[in-house]
């Protein structure tokens, strides 16, 4: 009787690993497409085109005032924010 009492006092250990999101764990096939997709679109409502540019001085200056102005925005979002400000001030003519 007292070894079960012992038993039961003890601190109970948690499972390993992280909490499944739904009622079980994902297979294999439905973690892959998860990565797949989260690559593909890294945020909602964004088309997911990557670009990689090298700034002139003066727009690196610009940027990193603007980031400063702006501190709660990342530097992503100032330069689509940027991009679609200076796109309805001067439409695009072809």
């Amino acid at each position: 009787m007292t070894k079960i009492a012992e038993v039961l006092s003890q601190p109970v250990t948690k499972k390993r690993g992280r909490k499944p999101k739904g009622d079980r764990p994902m297979t294999a096939a439905e973690r892959a497409k998860a990565s797949r997709d989260h690559r593909r679109f890294p945020m909602e409502g964004y088309s997911g085109k990557p670009i990689s540019v090298m700034l002139s001085g003066d727009a690196h200056m610009a940027l990193n005032d603007l980031i400063a102005l702006y501190s709660d925005k990342s530097q992503k979002e100032i330069i689509d924010l940027a991009l679609i400000h200076l796109l309805k001030l001067q439409p695009v003519t072809y």
